[in-house]
């Protein structure tokens, strides 16, 4: 069994690979660690607004560190 790098309810950077042109980036937050089937892990994450879940690869994510206002201490 893999170990999973991120943990549930961390902050990530999702990265889409394409082959042609730009990747797409955006801010998510990991909701589940998924059964990676014997390779690479793999994570459900969400983004805030949107009403669904997606499925990533733990190599299409990077950790991102919210930095917290005052209003949140």
């Amino acid at each position: 069994m893999s170990e999973y790098l991120y943990a549930r309810g961390q902050h990530v950077t999702f990265t889409a690979k394409r082959f042609v042109g730009p990747a797409w980036t955006g801010a998510f937050i990991v909701t589940k660690l998924l059964p990676s089937g014997g390779g690479e892990p793999r994570y459900e994450i969400r983004s805030t607004g949107e009403t669904f879940s997606r499925a990533a690869l733990e190599s299409d994510l990077s950790a991102r560190f919210e930095i917290l206002q005052p209003t949140d201490l």
